[in-house]
């Protein structure tokens, strides 16, 4: 993979110089468990979103189906949001894996933390570790908190290493050693080796990946986990990146990351741990920019797909983003969007569980067979199912990739849920319910009032359910942005290139602090730049800051190590309601943030929803336990322009989504051509 990831950088490179100072065709490609979404947008001409079906076997087959479909020619830059990794881990599709780990830890990764995943469920158990103890290889080494070698690492046992490695037949190789932030020396010399001697008797590209490369920080359960699923994803995610880059070769590809900015392609492949919430943290990036150019600086994302509803919530027009998150229970420790994520999309299933109650949910109809009313051959009820039996889908408009839906299909799936279920509104009841709690979670149960937020709802499914949870949640507005269906392909071009450094000092010495924050700050904007040649290069210094003796860290964004005290106090009360002037305070890790600009300045206002059709009715359901059958308008969400006020019932169709008005909503489209809805 090595080889490959240099051809790509050089690929790139003659891209991007070749469009310094030109304005492009920018495309941004968001691959969903039910449709990928395209987002193109050209030099004088409204953007075009497009959606077409995912192919789950190879997720480039859909990516260029839509590419082709929203511009035949070639288009220079694409911005791509990926769940190659995030499924592999899913659905534990890795690569066989071997960890190579200081002597005495072979069970680091089988221990973990000794915490318990669900505290009062004795049924709950821990998920079985990527890499099994059989492929686990310890090295008689030692290295101290200091970073000062204790037990030395000779020529014999590095050799003695690497047999056992090779004659494991790894695809792909973990090196995490004990203390190795501090003293990455043998980390290092067991990876060249590694390296070297893989490239000669393996007869294909093995990657190795070194923790001290990934995550140069403390904690050795985290940085080892962190590794191994780098390592576990690293075949799989170069694989489909070097199939993309093929088909593609007109193209330069930039992939999403975790933390709400763009990596080359190059980058990705090396380090596809950072991709592991890809296409989320896209969609919240767009939120806030939606949020923030409609006027609120502080919102609540909320994307619901058609697998499942991601929330997150945004101050001062950017998304939290967290120290550390997990998928399928495995954690790690690169930076993230604080995305909290729940089984609740279009296609999650309902049905009925042993005790006779009406679940949705997290199993999904994904995008074959898919919900019942798609035709393709699925017969259990889902989420979409409910809301074209209730009337909100019109069976005989086209959607995305030329899908008609079948309502007499919806209905028949539902029924069999039988009579107690409550049909179609049983079902919205009970996944808005879920909805609910999610954005509860990030809200409330944090302190934050809801009625300062506006909830910004995207996503194929989101805005059908938007004013119903916001009305739940307490939130006073509700922004759904002009093509709330590809917002997060949307997103992809509005993030920035980004490239973030960090190190565990573990200490409070200013003069120390300021030396290290300095050579981070030079590497990440160098690592920036040689990456991503072109344009301005902005620098955020960040601290992982604690009180002594507290065992989890708040993350500050600083200019100078005297404002870290005062700026983590002030955290600190927002976090958790109080602070403890007078204690101590240990800084844990030092950040640097390199940005560069992004593909869009900001979310463009006017887009091509196709051609508008003249205002008609519709008999609906409201659902979500409303009750009742009400006549709505119906129009075209193309046929709004700026000032255009509409009251509920009411829903407004476009290629990608609808929006549902409750008889008692009111929508205003704004300058930018986003729906305002202010509820009493």
């Amino acid at each position: 993979m090595a080889a490959a990831g240099r051809r790509r950088e050089r690929g790139i490179g003659s891209r991007m110089e070749r469009m310094q100072g030109q304005r492009e065709r920018v495309g941004g490609v968001d691959v969903g468990g039910t449709f990928t979404d395209v987002v193109l947008v050209a030099p004088g001409e409204a953007p075009r979103a497009v959606k077409v079906p995912t192919t789950p076997e190879d997720q480039g087959e859909g990516v260029v189906a839509g590419l082709r479909e929203a511009a035949p020619a070639a288009v220079p830059l694409v911005a791509h949001g990926t769940t190659t990794a995030t499924n592999a881990v899913l659905e534990r599709a890795v690569a066989r894996t071997v960890l190579v780990v200081t002597e005495g830890f072979r069970d680091l990764l089988i221990i973990g933390r000794q915490d318990r995943p669900a505290l009062y469920d004795l049924t709950r158990v821990r998920p079985t570790p990527l890499v099994p103890p059989d492929l686990v290889v310890t090295v008689a080494e030692r290295t101290g908190p200091d970073g000062q070698p204790i037990v030395s690492l000779t020529d014999g046992e590095v050799t003695r290493v690497v047999d056992e490695v090779v004659a494991r037949r790894p695809e792909s190789v973990a090196v995490s050693l004990l203390f190795s932030f501090a003293g990455p020396a043998h980390e290092q010399r067991l990876g060249a080796a590694l390296r070297k001697r893989l490239a000669q008797s393996a007869g294909a590209d093995v990657p190795v990946t070194c923790s001290s490369d990934v995550l140069p920080e403390f904690r050795e359960f985290e940085r080892t986990s962190t590794a191994v699923l780098n390592a576990a994803v690293a075949p799989v995610m170069g694989r489909y990146l070097d199939g993309l880059d093929a088909r593609l070769p007109a193209s330069t590809i930039t992939v999403m990351t975790s933390a709400g900015g763009t990596a080359t392609l190059a980058r990705a492949a090396q380090e596809p741990v950072h991709t592991l919430l890809s296409g989320p943290a896209a969609g919240v990036v767009a939120a806030g920019r939606v949020a923030a150019g409609a006027g609120f600086a502080d919102a609540v994302a909320l994307d619901m797909g058609g697998t499942s509803t991601d929330v997150c919530l945004i101050r001062d027009g950017r998304p939290e983003v967290a120290l550390e998150a997990e998928i399928a229970g495995l954690p790690f420790r690169t930076p993230a969007v604080a995305i909290h994520t729940v089984g609740a999309g279009g296609g999650s299933i309902a049905a009925i569980d042993t005790g006779g109650a009406l679940r949705v949910g997290p199993r999904s109809a994904g995008a074959r067979p898919g919900p019942a009313c798609y035709g393709f051959g699925g017969a259990e009820p889902t989420v979409t199912d409910a809301h074209c039996a209730l009337g909100h889908l019109d069976p005989a408009r086209e959607l995305g990739g030329g899908l008609r839906l079948d309502a007499r299909a919806a209905r028949t799936a539902i029924d069999t849920l039988g009579p107690g279920a409550g049909g179609a509104e049983g079902i919205l009841t009970v996944v808005r319910a879920t909805m609910a709690r999610a954005l509860r979670r990030v809200t409330t149960e944090r302190g934050v009032d809801p009625g300062t937020l506006a909830l910004v709802a995207y996503g194929g499914a989101g805005p059908l359910s938007a004013t119903a949870l916001a009305r739940d949640l307490g939130c006073a507005t509700v922004v759904i942005p002009p093509a709330p269906g590809v917002l997060s392909a949307l997103g992809l071009l509005l993030a920035p290139a980004r490239y973030e450094v960090s190190r565990t000092v573990l200490g409070d010495d200013p003069t120390t602090m300021e030396a290290t924050w300095e050579g981070l700050a030079h590497l990440a904007a160098e690592q920036l730049t040689a990456q991503r040649p072109g344009g301005p290069v902005t620098v955020t210094r960040v601290a992982d800051v604690r009180y002594a003796g507290q065992s989890h860290e708040l993350r500050v964004a600083v200019d100078k190590v005297e404002e870290v005290e005062k700026a983590f106090a002030a955290a600190h009360h927002e976090a958790y309601g109080y602070a403890m002037p007078g204690e101590p305070v240990e800084v844990a890790t030092l950040r640097a943030v390199a940005e560069g600009p992004p593909s869009l300045d900001a979310p463009p206002a006017r887009w091509d929803l196709g051609a508008s059709r003249p205002e008609r009715r519709r008999i609906i359901g409201l659902g979500g336990g409303s009750g009742g059958q009400v006549e709505a308008r119906v129009l075209d969400r193309a046929a709004l322009r700026s000032g255009d006020r509409i009251a509920g019932p009411a829903l407004l169709e476009q290629s990608d989504t609808t929006t549902l008005l409750a008889p008692e909503d009111v929508a205003e489209c704004d300058d930018a051509g986003n729906l305002v809805v202010r509820l009493a």
